[in-house]
């Protein structure tokens, strides 16, 4: 949704998919936190890589 909304120009759209691509990954590291923490250190790395590379490019 990020990715849809920068090619469209629509930053309204770029915001909600970057918004929504956060909320996973915290789920997703909180789940992760819960059977091994080192990948949930992982997961929420990439997952601020990906926010900081849809913003930058």
């Amino acid at each position: 949704m990020a990715s849809l909304g920068r090619v469209l120009s629509l930053l309204p759209l770029h915001v909600v998919g970057t918004f929504i691509l956060a909320i996973g990954g915290i789920v997703g590291a909180v789940e992760a936190w819960k059977i091994e923490k080192k990948k949930s250190i992982v997961i929420l790395v990439l997952i601020v890589s990906m926010i900081a590379f849809t913003f930058v490019i």
